[in-house]
């Protein structure tokens, strides 16, 4: 039985947010994601059904560098939303691609990125998260811990 690893994230609010993993073997060689697809979600504690960030994606085409499928929903104004509200952030999640956004696949590669307009709207404070990948009936949390958001200062 394996479990998530903990990782705290700290970012600034109004800032533009980018995050990078790499899921390996025990070895330290990448396993492939291509029939994997990705999910992370931040609250305000573990147990609140609202949401602030909603986070999806899924393995990239290795021709255009796309993500074949990709989704940011963040809280807008309010800073939170349900699962069927929330506004349309611009971001992405790309998976099996460097650090960089390269798509030469089977890097085992995990890329989140969130425009600044989207994280303007996060409340600042201690949230949680947790990043799962998915292929059909078989899920993996990969990562979980704080999402802790300072204030903006210049707005």
């Amino acid at each position: 039985m394996s479990t998530a690893g903990d990782y705290d994230i700290l970012t600034d609010q109004g800032s533009s947010f980018s995050l990078h993993l790499s899921y390996q073997e025990d070895s330290g060689v990448a396993k492939s994601l291509n029939t994997f697809s990705g999910r992370m979600q931040v609250r305000r504690s573990p147990a609140d059904p609202d949401m602030i960030l909603s986070i999806t994606g899924s393995t990239c085409d290795h021709t255009t560098g796309n993500a074949h499928a990709s989704a940011i929903t963040g809280g807008g104004s309010t800073g939170e939303f349900t699962g069927t509200g929330g506004v349309a952030g611009s971001g992405y999640m790309k998976m099996d691609v460097t650090a960089q956004g390269a798509t030469n696949g089977g890097t085992g590669g995990i890329l989140i990125s969130i425009d600044a307009n989207t994280m303007e709207d996060v409340p600042a404070g201690k949230h949680w998260y947790d990043l799962e990948i998915y292929s059909g009936v078989t899920v993996h949390k990969l990562i979980k811990g704080r999402f802790e958001v300072d204030r903006e200062i210049t707005r």
